[in-house]
């Protein structure tokens, strides 16, 4: 034990000079130091994961601002530019009314379809920054599965 190194160095210097009277002690400290790591781990990967998702929600707010804006367009301003087109096509090409709406109706559908594809796919995107924390998670399992397997050498 006089070789070993510690995790925790404020163990060593509140418990010097102290001599430990029972045989499991060592395995003790051994325990509660791998448990004071796992929690400073899990402390380390919740502070990440809120870094992650101050950083996604950020990039985020274009693309929720764009969705806003193609639901507000499209039901405030669909109503009156289809309504001027559809009377304006149907004097211009001589159609029945109902024809001009049902045709720039489908038109304007067409652009909202394509504005909402891209504001998706921008939201999409957004959410990428969690691969960091997903990845440190990862490390973090694999560093403790190594350390209790070989905790007992």
């Amino acid at each position: 034990m006089a070789h070993q190194a510690f995790l925790n160095p404020g163990f060593r210097a509140a418990n010097a000079g102290r001599h430990f009277a029972r045989p499991g002690d060592g395995l003790i400290d051994n325990i509660s130091s791998v448990g004071g790591d796992i929690a400073a781990l899990a402390s380390l990967q919740s502070q990440l994961a809120a870094a992650d998702a101050r950083q996604s929600l950020t990039k985020a707010i274009p693309a929720v601002a764009g969705l806003v804006v193609a639901v507000l367009l499209a039901v405030a301003g669909t109503v009156a530019i289809i309504g001027g087109l559809a009377l304006w096509i149907a004097e211009k090409f001589h159609l029945e009314t109902s024809v001009a709406l049902m045709l720039t109706g489908l038109g304007a559908l067409v652009l909202v379809a394509l504005l909402g594809v891209i504001s998706v796919r921008l939201l999409l995107s957004s959410a990428t920054t969690f691969r960091r924390s997903i990845e440190e998670l990862q490390r973090n399992i694999a560093w403790i599965k190594t350390t209790l397997a070989h905790s007992g050498r």
